[in-house]
């Protein structure tokens, strides 16, 4: 693309803002100011979102960013660790299919305050950190282990 700024800052190679930005070199150096950012990384999101392509790592990331999720925090929702999440956005390991349209669903309703997909994610993922924290005992009972029942 011959006119524009092409918006390589955001993570994304294919990103061009046709105006809504001013671009000033001072002393050498390039300064890039952009109009209402937020708007326009929510304009990025829901485009990438609603794609008919799969997303790519760079796309992942820039969705996980754009909601302040960390790595860690995205890995808690999908069931996963950080390092699975990090292998997905460097291309080092394909994304599923079911985390591809999560990461779609989960932006697009970090952008309707009304929604309720991410409040049963992050549920559901308190829950299963809760039972993880709790001490299973076992006896034999006639021959066979039980869980004790803590009264």
């Amino acid at each position: 693309m011959s006119t524009g700024y092409h918006y390589t800052e955001c993570g994304l190679p294919n990103v061009y803002l046709k105006n809504g930005y001013t671009l000033e070199i001072f002393e050498g150096e390039e300064y890039l100011s952009i109009d209402d950012m937020n708007a326009l990384h929510t304009v990025i999101g829901s485009n990438l979102a609603t794609k008919p392509q799969a997303l790519t790592g760079a796309e992942l990331r820039f969705l996980r960013e754009t909601f302040n999720h960390s790595r860690r925090a995205l890995g808690d929702i999908m069931g996963v660790d950080q390092q699975t999440v990090g292998r997905w956005e460097k291309g080092e390991s394909a994304i599923p299919k079911t985390v591809d349209l999560l990461m779609r669903q989960l932006f697009l309703e970090s952008i309707d305050e009304d929604s309720s997909l991410r409040f049963l994610l992050e549920k559901l993922a308190d829950s299963e950190a809760e039972a993880m924290m709790y001490d299973v005992i076992l006896e034999v009972q006639n021959h066979q282990w039980l869980r004790v029942v803590p009264a």
